[in-house]
């Protein structure tokens, strides 16, 4: 049986659209009653972790239209301000919130545990489907499968790379249980899929996974109006200087040390630019000891973690992106959306969104001559590069926003249930 149901959504590896298959077009397949699906993310600290908790939150907002119950379950709770505005934000809304556990990193294994036994204790039994947004989670998913009476094991993989850190638990969790275990694996973009369809015990198996795009709710910039010269005051930022911007976790991922590297190299032609980086992470301490080894403290700025994103992107003249490895990232979504034009690294996800010389320009991975060079380049051809982000939004928007996600999504819950009763 699991075997039919995952033919039930079988994709063709390399399809640009899911416009041709089943699950992307109005599904006949019908459900009465609501279905009932745990989210599972990593925290609601989404300033603090990023693109893939807010993905999880606003999935399930976005759900509710199509009859889907969702209950968003956080592993851990991390201590920041933000995660009770966003739970009393979604009780408000009718959706329901757990947290399973205080995160602890000076006890991990044990911390695990306590975050299995408090899911199983807060999530009321039975449900249709444990969905599930990160490695952790996946795991927690099998183990509470029975324990929570769930039909099905769906599990969304946001990042080229799972378990970057641990390449053994990559071979025995993401190449051998996951094919084993869930009834639907989906990809934020056409590689991360191609990777999963490419794992040997997959295609032993004849399963295959489906691309369920990273998306956004581009309405959080369509009507933000801010004043560009106060919010410049507000960060001691000259109102002539070229503003370098780029938002993402302090994280080797991310090759902010590259970005960094570059940074001299423009200096040299543009000397009052300045670079703005928000976000927070493991490589902090790293990244201000080479900005004082680089000489280039005062044309950097470590913001740390913001709320504002959003007024934050009004005024980058670039958003630079230097990660040397990606799934589809959210970041590159808002920065279209906020009409700014992007330099980043040709890497997974991004070459999804980036026409090269049409909305932005594309570097190879690990090289700051060539970062350095797009960016100085990007500030000379702003103008040009803004008009075909302004150009490319509409269909953007189109491909990559909740309202039509949202929709797949939830026809390819009803498609699995259905293969299952049947």
């Amino acid at each position: 049986m699991r075997g039919a149901l995952w033919n039930t959504f079988n994709v063709t590896q390399g399809t640009d659209s899911m416009a041709d298959h089943p699950v992307a077009a109005d599904n006949p397949i019908k459900v009465d009653t609501p279905i009932k699906v745990v989210q599972i993310i990593a925290g609601f600290a989404v300033e603090k972790l990023g693109g893939v908790e807010r993905y999880g939150i606003e999935l399930a907002r976005n759900l509710v239209q199509h009859s889907v119950q969702s209950t968003i379950c956080a592993l851990w709770d991390w201590g920041t301000p933000e995660e009770a505005i966003w739970r009393d934000r979604l009780a408000r809304e009718g959706i329901a919130t757990v947290v399973a556990a205080p995160k602890d990193d000076a006890s991990p294994y044990k911390n695990y545990v306590d975050v299995v036994r408090g899911m199983q204790a807060a999530i009321a039994a039975p449900v249709d489907i444990l969905h599930s947004h990160s490695e952790f989670g996946d795991l927690a998913a099998i183990w509470l499968k029975r324990a929570l009476g769930a039909r099905l094991l769906v599990r969304t993989v946001h990042n080229e790379r799972e378990w970057s850190k641990r390449p053994l638990r990559r071979l025995l969790i993401t190449n051998g249980i996951c094919p084993l275990w869930f009834d639907g694996e989906l990809g934020v973009s056409q590689q991360v899929v191609g990777n999963l369809n490419q794992r040997p015990l997959a295609r032993l198996l004849g399963r295959r996974a489906e691309v369920m795009y990273n998306s956004l709710d581009f309405s959080r910039f369509e009507q933000l109006s801010i004043s560009q010269s106060a919010k410049r005051a507000e960060l001691g930022m000259a109102q002539d200087a070229p503003i370098l911007g780029a938002v993402g976790r302090l994280a080797p991922q991310k090759g902010f040390d590259i970005l960094l590297r570059a940074v001299p190299l423009v200096l040299a032609q543009r000397p009052h630019a300045r670079f703005l980086i928000a976000g927070e992470g493991e490589m902090k301490e790293a990244l201000q000891d080479a900005a004082a080894q680089l000489g280039i403290e005062h044309a950097v700025r470590l913001l740390g973690r913001r709320t504002d994103v959003e007024e934050l992107l009004q005024i980058f003249d670039l958003f630079v992106s230097s990660s040397r490895w990606e799934g589809l990232p959210t970041v590159l979504l808002e920065s279209i959306a906020a009409g700014v034009p992007v330099v980043a690294t040709r890497v997974s996800g991004t070459v999804e969104l980036i026409e090269e010389n049409v909305n932005g320009l594309l570097v190879p991975p690990e090289d700051p001559e060539a970062l350095a060079a797009a960016i100085l380049r990007g500030l000379a051809e702003r103008e040009r590069l803004a008009a075909g982000v302004l150009a490319t939004r509409p269909q953007i928007k189109e491909q990559f926003s909740f309202a039509g996600i949202a929709g797949r999504q939830a026809a390819l819950y009803r498609t699995l249930l259905a293969t299952q009763r049947g």
